[in-house]
């Protein structure tokens, strides 16, 4: 998709136009993994040359309403509390699709001495409803540079191997690790003394690249980007299959049917490899019926799909534990952050899922739930409603 260069005026409102009165803990961000909500907005944070550079691009979903019709207004919060801010005063040129499909832009900020929030509103000026999104800013971030396509910055969580991109980072050399590694999948959330951690890894290969270098991603699996292979900064990325996030194979829809199967008949999906019809009568036999088969298939590896786009990261989103969740109970009713916690909030199961900001040099944003055996009831009801196709 070609992009072409606009001056798109990004509106600043006064301190009322920003969730007045509320703090960024008491807001709710339900609506950043609805695949049907109206608009979206990705944020990503680049530090370099003592400066943090964040990368913005806003999609408008509602073909009523021309991308044009949203205005964007960002300011400064100080903590997750704080109930008030400062709004950002400048503008900035932004790139915008040939289709008006999207903006693109960025913001450039000093690096900081303290963690702060920047804090975003969305709002649609024909219909006045508004939606807030946030970054924060911190000066130990560890992420110091970023991939581009043909048309410019990725926000996807993964790339597509097979594909070229270009690398930028530091002026001196880029040392990149490839790891094959086949990660482990999260632990039902009741488990809490069989919950996985990721092993130490190795890198399986490594190669040199400079900066604004363009390579050929060959391999799928992880890539580790680093100019100091000794300190703990570096941007890393996935490399999957053209089809992802979503699975087309036998063979690849086997593994996420592990949290709605028992072990004999996970057993039996695996050893039906590539035959479809011995693939398909384990799922018949686990629903009993045909058009349920057909149902519970296409909503399971829907919320897959989701779980990949929304939480991929070192590895596929629906191996993490946000997207283990996603994919058993869907969209949270609500969605709250308060400093290192994400907090999700189910009305019908009347459950709170803590997760818990784990973050390392492969992903800064990795989030790991707090389990607990209290879990265990909620968890088998809903899986026992999966397995009827009651989904």
């Amino acid at each position: 998709m070609k992009l072409k260069f606009l001056v798109f005026a990004i509106t600043f409102f006064g301190l009322n136009a920003i969730a007045l009165g509320q703090s960024i803990a008491s807001l709710n961000f339900n609506h950043i993994y609805n695949p049907n909500h109206e608009v979206a907005l990705g944020l990503k944070a680049v530090k370099a040359r003592q400066q943090v550079t964040v990368y913005f691009e806003f999609k408008a979903n509602n073909s009523q309403y021309p991308i044009e019709n949203y205005r964007l207004s960002w300011e400064r919060r100080e903590s997750y509390t704080a109930k008030e801010g400062v709004p950002l005063e400048q503008k900035e040129e932004a790139m915008v699709s040939s289709d008006s499909s999207k903006i693109i832009g960025k913001f450039i900020f000093p690096m900081p001495t303290k963690q702060w929030m920047l804090l975003v509103k969305v709002t649609n000026s024909a219909t006045m409803k508004s939606w807030s999104f946030f970054q924060t800013i911190e000066p130990k971030y560890p992420v110091n540079g970023f991939v581009e396509d043909k048309n410019g910055f990725v926000f996807k969580p993964y790339l597509l191997a097979g594909n070229d991109y270009t690398v930028n980072g530091s002026d001196k050399g880029l040392h990149v690790d490839y790891y094959k590694t086949n990660f482990p999948i999260s632990s039902p959330p009741f488990a809490e003394k069989e919950a996985k951690s990721d092993r130490f890894m190795f890198p399986d290969s490594t190669f040199i690249a400079t900066s604004g270098q363009k390579i050929s991603i060959a391999r799928e699996g992880l890539y580790l980007v680093q100019e100091d292979t000794t300190a703990a900064e570096g941007f890393a990325f996935r490399a999957v299959n053209g089809v992802f996030p979503k699975f087309t194979k036998v063979e690849d829809l086997v593994a996420p049917l592990i949290f709605v199967c028992t072990k004999a008949e996970h057993e039996a999906l695996i050893a039906a490899k590539v035959d479809k019809a011995k693939f398909d009568k384990v799922i018949l036999d686990i629903t009993r019926d045909k058009e349920r088969a057909k149902n519970f298939m296409r909503s399971y590896f829907r919320r897959v799909e989701l779980s990949n786009l929304y939480f991929s990261s070192y590895k596929e989103g629906w191996k993490t534990d946000r997207g283990m969740i996603f994919l058993i109970f869907g969209l949270p009713d609500e969605v709250s952050r308060n400093g290192q916690n994400e907090v999700w909030y189910y009305k019908n199961y009347y459950t709170r899922f803590t997760f818990v900001r784990t973050g390392s040099i492969y992903d800064p944003s990795q989030y790991t739930l707090i389990r607990n055996t209290n879990y265990m009831e909620t968890w088998f009801n809903t899986i026992d409603l999966w397995r009827k196709s009651r989904f």
